[in-house]
């Protein structure tokens, strides 16, 4: 119990015994416009997949706050080597962990709460080998869910590549993005999702149970401005109605 409380107020993570050997650095804290946001620096090896050996960081939630710890696709996320990602609830249960994220062998992980508490963040590296990382983590509250929908009409637009009909959505960090154009249109529709940075980030031609429409989802990683764009299959035309949810 003393150990315990030891460590909950040095704000540093208390794993296994094999995970005391390794200390991570102090995390620094700064409020961003939308999100709470920190980072810690790590190097590590022989972690088992973040089993053993890890370096820690405990990170205070409440209920409903969505916190998503990346070493790849945040500012000032870095890694070297192969990492791995595990988060741990206050009751010691593990509640989401990541190996390879952002096309490489980055992590990124994405979890909301359900109750508040103390989470430990444990950083490590896919199986034996060795690995450096800066880990960035951003917190945020899920507002409450939004919709909506607009028409369009559209032709040679390349498979949504070029003459797209665009809407430009508010999202934040872990919320999920659906798109269709399932329930309003027989066309071959073309659906492409680009994230705050204009990378595409989702794509689909013919994603609906019957016919050539199209639907996506995305969980965003980073929160910011999302745009849809709505085009046809290859150079043909098409028009119908795109629907969206953000949740």
């Amino acid at each position: 119990m003393i150990g315990t409380l030891l460590c909950t107020l040095a704000f540093v993570g208390c794993g296994s015994p094999e995970e005391a050997n390794a200390v991570p650095e102090q995390g620094t804290l700064s409020v961003n416009a939308s999100a709470l946001t920190g980072s810690y620096n790590y190097s590590a090896s022989n972690t088992n997949n973040a089993h053993q050996n890890t370096v820690n960081q405990v990170v205070a939630l409440t209920e409903g706050e969505t916190i998503t710890v990346t070493t790849c696709g945040l500012p000032g996320a870095t890694y070297t080597g192969d990492t791995y990602l595990r988060l741990i609830g206050p009751l010691g249960v593990q509640l989401a962990a990541n190996d390879d994220a952002c096309g490489g062998a980055g992590s990124s992980l994405t979890f909301t709460t359900s109750g508040g508490g103390n989470f430990e963040i444990r950083g490590g590296c896919y199986s034996s080998g060795s690995c450096t990382a800066t880990v960035v983590w951003q917190i945020s509250s899920i507002p409450p869910p939004t919709g909506g929908s607009y028409t369009f009409s559209a032709t040679n637009t390349n498979s949504a590549q070029q003459n797209t009909v665009n809407q430009n959505i508010s999202v934040v960090a872990g919320q999920k993005i659906s798109v269709s154009t399932c329930d309003d249109t027989t066309d071959d529709t073309y659906l492409r999702l680009y994230g705050p940075s204009a990378t595409q980030v989702a794509a689909n031609d013919n994603g609906c149970f019957i016919g050539s429409a199209s639907r996506l989802s995305f969980t965003s990683l980073t929160s910011g401005t999302y745009q849809i764009r709505a085009g046809c299959g290859y150079s043909g035309s098409c028009s119908g109605k795109v629907t969206w949810t953000v949740e």
